[in-house]
């Protein structure tokens, strides 16, 4: 099983079989192991904790052959990036105890089960909860939640900050800032997160790894594949085999 979550600041995973080696990037990872031993080590530690955050560009490796793992890699410049960023403190990782991981593995239990966007906001609802993180609600301007529905709707290849700024007759400048101080993440950053899920949609719906990352933008199926490694730990055909994918925003 892998089934893969696409949220606006985060890309989760539901799976049974996980062998990541080390490895290190830009984002928070979150790990919540519901069944079986963990098997992580983090920087030069290993660790037996079900449930943890580890921090940006901390080399860690996991595996998981016998259980079932949800995990998720998190932007840090995002609302919740930006309030997990201070719970880390600068550590390589923060644990939570045991009373809250089961709290969370009893939510993420369902998941097993029906593949629903439900279950998935439930689960992230009681994280915020259990470490103390308020979730914002923002008002988007008009013009942010225009580039949204781009987005939404996009068919195009060129997916660079100075075309859209063009299409909305902005400044790539002033795109970029505003949708930083709107959605809390770099626009760049949610770019390329938007081009990953172009590329999963269409090899999940049958298209070819080449064909697929060429016609989202990516220089070379190789360079698709790097940043799925960089972001995941994982080569891109083992993190699509079996896969089944849903967008949760």
């Amino acid at each position: 099983m892998n089934r893969i979550y696409w949220d606006i600041d985060k890309i989760a995973s539901l799976t049974d079989h996980l062998e990541a080696a080390t490895h290190s990037h830009g984002m928070i990872q979150f790990f919540l192991f519901l069944q079986g031993t963990p098997e992580m080590k983090v920087g030069k530690e290993k660790i037996h904790d079900r449930c943890l955050f580890v921090n940006v560009n901390v080399k860690h490796a996991v595996k998981i052959s016998d259980g079932m793992l949800f995990t998720c890699v998190i932007e840090p410049a995002s609302d919740m990036g930006r309030q997990l960023s201070t719970v880390l403190d600068g550590k390589e990782y923060f644990a939570l105890d045991d009373a809250k991981t089961e709290e969370l593995v009893e939510l993420a239990r369902p998941m097993t089960g029906a593949f629903s966007k439900g279950s998935y906001t439930k689960l992230m609802e009681k994280l915020y909860e259990v470490i103390g993180l308020g979730p914002s609600e923002k008002h988007l301007d008009d013009r942010i939640s225009a580039f949204l529905g781009m987005l939404e709707n996009c068919s195009c290849t060129d997916h660079s900050v100075d075309h859209f700024a063009e299409e909305l007759h902005l400044s790539s400048s002033r795109l970029s800032h505003l949708f930083s101080e709107q959605v809390g993440i770099t626009l760049k950053d949610y770019l390329l997160l938007h081009q990953l899920e172009r590329v999963f949609q269409d090899i999940l719906g049958g298209r070819k790894i080449t064909d697929a990352s060429m016609d989202a933008g990516f220089d070379s199926p190789s360079h698709f594949a790097s940043t799925v490694k960089r972001l995941m730990g994982l080569p891109a055909r083992s993190t699509i085999k079996d896969s089944e994918f849903l967008k949760v925003y």
